[in-house]
């Protein structure tokens, strides 16, 4: 008979929970071992990049630049009738209506189609500008229609309605671009919009909408520091 070496039964649960308390290490669940990831890890900037770029930013002009955006993307309202999100949707030649809050996908499909072919249902009544330095463009940049959104990241409705418009350019064959734009009316929105403009400036658009994605689950952050997270 072939002599076969053999573990003893506590040898093996002995090995068998050190193994499992390795792979908890290493999965970041044991005793705080592992760091969680900022979201700004998650898209390839490291936490310092980001701060340095926050500590750099302007924010009273860019403040400013937010409002006379809003003020003249929305001047047929008062300011206490404006709210999140709320979209211009610009068509063929030049014909412009417009999309308060979270609409269905089935509507904004329907509105872009017909903005597709000049049609309108409701004749837009701001004074819109159409590109701004700071607009964070999805989609074909030649596209024949163009949403233009002002929208806020501690909004629910306006996390809703990202993923629709996201939808709404991926399956529009070129024929629809997104243009983002920041209104923030909530706690922690400015810090937010912050963080996302630094992730652009440092990786790029394309980290800049995965970011915006993931700064969207920080609706809800228990006690946890946003500053920390982002």
């Amino acid at each position: 008979m072939e002599n076969k070496q053999q573990i003893s039964t506590p040898l093996a649960i002995v090995i068998a929970g050190f193994l499992i308390m390795i792979g908890i290490m290493v999965s970041g669940r044991g005793m705080g071992q592992v760091e969680a990831q900022t979201l700004s890890e998650k898209v390839g900037v490291s936490k310092d990049k980001l701060n340095a770029c926050i500590k750099s930013i302007d924010v009273d002009t860019l403040n400013k630049n937010i409002n006379e955006s809003v003020d003249k993307a929305m001047s047929a309202y008062p300011p206490q009738e404006r709210g999140t999100p709320y979209s211009v949707v610009i068509g063929k030649d030049g014909v412009k209506t417009e999309i308060m809050g979270q609409a269905s996908y089935d509507r904004v499909k329907k509105i872009t189609e017909d903005a597709l072919v000049g049609k309108i249902d409701e004749p837009y009544a701001g004074n819109i500008v159409i590109s701004e330095p700071s607009d964070y463009v999805l989609g074909n940049p030649n596209a024949p229609v163009t949403i233009i959104e002002y929208s806020d990241f501690e909004c629910p409705y306006c996390k809703g309605f990202h993923p629709t418009l996201k939808r709404i350019v991926e399956e529009s064959d070129g024929n629809v671009k997104w243009i983002y734009r920041n209104y923030p009316l909530h706690q922690n929105s400015f810090e937010k919009l912050v963080a996302a403009e630094c992730v652009n400036q440092i990786k790029g658009i394309e980290a800049y909408w995965e970011y915006s994605d993931l700064l969207f689950g920080l609706l809800k952050t228990g006690n946890d520091s946003v500053s920390e997270q982002l």
